[in-house]
């Protein structure tokens, strides 16, 4: 989806910009400071990170099984099986219990 501005333009928001940073640099070419029109910033020894615990602790999760298979061919294998043979029974109740209690998590 367009939005069409009357006036406002890509190439008109580049040209401002543009000319804002020429001006800039015209500015201190005539005031004869060899100064850069950037303002300067000193790095700061203090900054810090704190990480927290949980932010530890998913980290470690990851790196703890970041190996580990995605799929448990064996499990699937089984399932799969059973399905077929019609030996899975699948428990509504247990079902029923599970998606309360996954949506209770959002409440």
């Amino acid at each position: 989806m367009a939005i069409d501005l009357p006036g406002v333009g890509l190439t008109q928001t580049g040209l401002t910009r543009n000319n804002r940073v020429n001006n800039e640099q015209n500015n201190t070419a005539a005031t004869g400071s060899g100064a850069s029109a950037q303002p300067s910033v000193s790095p700061s020894n203090s900054d810090t990170v704190n990480i927290s615990e949980t932010a530890m602790a998913i980290q470690n999760a990851i790196n703890n099984h970041a190996n580990d298979p995605e799929v448990n061919n064996d499990r699937v294998a089984a399932l799969k099986s059973a399905i077929d043979s019609g030996e899975y029974k699948v428990d509504a109740d247990r079902v029923a219990k599970g998606m309360i209690d996954f949506e209770a998590l959002f409440s």
